[in-house]
């Protein structure tokens, strides 16, 4: 056989190989949580398998009509991503949760989902603008009497891909973990675990647990305590 044919060939052999296991990587990819139909709840824990090591992805809500509810970087920890999902109000009660490449931003894996009729309440979350001030960020959380509890979870769930892509960001160190909130007198106190208590970075998460509690009426000052964790 002709050499050029046969290069021509092995070619053809090697690019299907290689397509093949470009198909193979992403087809391994899955979500773990929320499952295929599953009714989410505000906020939606979201969790994904299958990645390579460090492997960056999003997650990406749309309702039935295509409207994008929610669009968020996942942290990676081990062996997979995960991370919670604040969205907006969908506009029917089904959707899709899409998980893409943040690099190319090629859909990796897509499952449908329904939605709680339930319509939230909406606070206020303090992220930091590119001059490191306070930023409100809107959130709706779920209905509950722990309003501010909910608030600071979703403060420290971090801000949406669109807003970091405008320059927002969160001084809250990768792993900080709400510890107890309380509030007596007016006096809010919030302790949050965090891996070095004395890292510099926390006096702006301080300020942004601060700005968040205070917008809620029972609360007038707020106490900040960091521990290891």
């Amino acid at each position: 056989m002709d050499e050029g044919i046969l290069g021509l060939v092995a070619a053809v052999v090697i690019g299907l190989a290689l397509l093949g296991v470009l198909l193979f990587q992403s087809s391994a990819v899955y979500v773990e949580t929320p499952s295929s139909g599953e009714v989410l709840a505000n906020p939606a824990r979201v969790a994904v398998g299958g990645l390579p090591e460090g492997t960056e992805v999003g997650v990406r809500l749309r309702d039935a009509l295509g409207r994008v509810l929610a669009e968020k970087a996942l942290a990676f920890r081990g062996s997979r991503a995960e991370g919670l999902l604040y969205f907006d109000l969908p506009t029917a009660p089904e959707g899709h949760l899409e998980v893409f490449s943040l690099s190319g931003g090629k859909t990796l894996v897509r499952v449908p989902v329904r939605f709680a009729g339930s319509r939230g309440i909406w606070v206020k979350v303090f992220f930091l603008d590119a001059g490191g001030k306070p930023f409100p960020a809107v959130r709706r959380i779920p209905a509950t009497p722990r309003v501010a509890t909910e608030a600071i979870r979703a403060l420290l769930a971090g801000p949406t891909l669109p807003e970091e892509r405008a320059g927002i960001w969160t001084a809250a160190p990768m792993g900080a973990k709400l510890r107890s909130l309380s509030i007596t007198g007016g006096v809010a106190d919030v302790t949050v675990s965090v891996p070095d208590p004395n890292a510099p970075v926390l006096e702006l998460f301080a300020a942004q647990l601060r700005q968040t509690l205070l917008q809620f009426p029972t609360v007038s000052r707020v106490e900040v305590g960091f521990v290891g964790g």
